[in-house]
């Protein structure tokens, strides 16, 4: 089964060094939309007006899916 890795992109790279064995490309699509909504309800990310990326690589580097990011904070 391929191994898929989700890094993130919020002003800094935080890169995943485990990554999911994960059997196709719909499972890779839910994990991704999963994790983001998991960390953003967590409160992991904190909102500094920068966009935030989420990108999913596979072992060779090839990016495969991505979740992009970004909130006006309309002047709070």
């Amino acid at each position: 089964m391929p191994r898929y890795f989700f890094h993130i992109m919020n002003g800094k790279a935080i890169l995943d060094e485990e990554g999911f064995e994960l059997a196709d490309m719909d499972k890779v699509r839910t994990e991704a939309i999963r994790a983001t909504g998991q960390m953003l309800s967590d409160g992991q990310h904190k909102w500094r007006g920068q966009a935030w990326q989420m990108i999913v690589v596979e072992t060779d580097g090839t990016i495969v899916f991505g979740v992009n990011l970004s909130v006006d904070r309309h002047g709070l």
